[in-house]
């Protein structure tokens, strides 16, 4: 298991999710299984992820839907929870920048691989 992070500025699109899964895609070896595992947010699901699916599929990346209302099952609640109570610390912080850096220190102890 690899936590990947790309930063984004403004709002998640569609068109960033596809662009994440077209920049995977692209690394999967044939023969070699790779399964994403997405949330029901609707940027996850719009008409071009649905269109770019069996591409993506012939690539070996696989895309696989949680149930809604599951947040249990949802990995990255862990690695919020690591983030916010053990990683960064527990202050206001005087900027976004100030709390960005926090977070991507807390993000770089945990291993991310930054995309």
């Amino acid at each position: 298991e690899v936590l990947e992070v790309r930063e984004l500025t403004g709002t998640c699109t569609g068109d960033q999710v596809t662009a994440y899964l077209d920049t995977l895609a692209a690394e999967c070896r044939p023969g070699q299984l790779t399964v994403v595992v997405l949330d029901n947010a609707a940027f996850h699901k719009g008409a071009l992820i649905r269109q770019r699916r069996e591409v993506w599929e012939q690539q070996g990346l696989y895309l696989r839907y949680l149930p809604p209302y599951a947040p249990f099952l949802n990995l990255i609640e862990e690695v919020w929870r690591r983030l916010k109570g053990i990683l960064m610390p527990r202050r206001c912080y005087n900027s976004v920048a100030e709390l960005r850096d926090a977070l991507l220190t807390g993000l770089k102890i945990l291993g991310t691989r930054f995309i």
